[in-house]
């Protein structure tokens, strides 16, 4: 029964217009798989066996626009799931910042993802030749595209169908992990492996890997306390 005088606490699974947008994802995110039921797995596969063959690393405009978008799924679906985490630590007292509140989330991970970018255009290329750099590259966009269609279901299951909080937070963290590992490994087989350059590997774990996560991690903490002081 509703009570006249007294708002009603905002949910994420409410809000129409979030909803809209996520169903449109969904929508878009699989037309893009049954397009690509063909290339995906050959372009998965490329994350795990390499070859200097650059030919083989060529993608089209279409490719770079369904990456486009597919990264940004990937950092609304972490906004949606970082504010639910807000709601669910936190109370509904931030329901009035919602958007603005999710908007922030997603200005921290653009960011991040265009540090590591910039970190790894200034470093990665004096370990290599061109055609290893775009290789690289290739790898890393698709890389980072493919945790669209991983971070959106999660945060569709979390939001609508009563995923606990603890096991999004775990599913999301497994998704980052996974990708990092891959990216460790492409930058291990591609760049260090066959001239045995530990010691540049070890700084490139150090400088492009762990740094820029220890960032993400302490400005999302920061995030967190701020708001929970408000």
């Amino acid at each position: 029964m509703r009570v006249e005088g007294l708002s009603v606490p905002y949910t994420i699974s409410a809000d129409n217009t979030l909803s809209l947008v996520l169903l449109l994802c969904s929508l878009l995110s699989i037309m893009i798989v049954m397009r690509s039921r063909n290339t995906l797995p050959l372009r998965i596969r490329a994350l795990f066996i390499h070859t200097t063959n650059l030919s083989n690393y060529r993608h089209t405009k279409s490719d770079e626009r369904v990456e486009l978008f597919l990264t940004a799924q990937s950092i609304m679906a972490l906004s949606v799931m970082g504010y639910s985490a807000e709601l669910h630590y936190f109370g509904a007292s931030l329901a009035q910042n919602h958007y603005l509140i999710m908007a922030a989330y997603a200005g921290i991970f653009l960011a991040f993802i265009l540090l590591k970018r910039l970190l790894y255009m200034i470093t990665i290329p004096i370990y290599c030749n061109i055609q290893q750099w775009r290789a690289w590259l290739h790898l890393f966009h698709f890389s980072t595209a493919l945790q669209g269609l991983w971070f959106l279901p999660v945060a569709l299951v979390h939001v609508y169908l009563g995923l606990s909080a603890t096991a999004t937070l775990f599913l999301a963290i497994a998704g980052i992990t996974i990708t990092l590992f891959i990216r460790i490994y492409n930058a291990w087989s591609i760049f260090f492996k066959k001239k045995k350059l530990y010691v540049p590997f070890f700084l490139y774990l150090c400088t492009l890997e762990a740094v820029p996560l220890a960032l993400l991690a302490g400005t999302l903490t920061c995030v967190a306390q701020t708001l929970k002081g408000t």
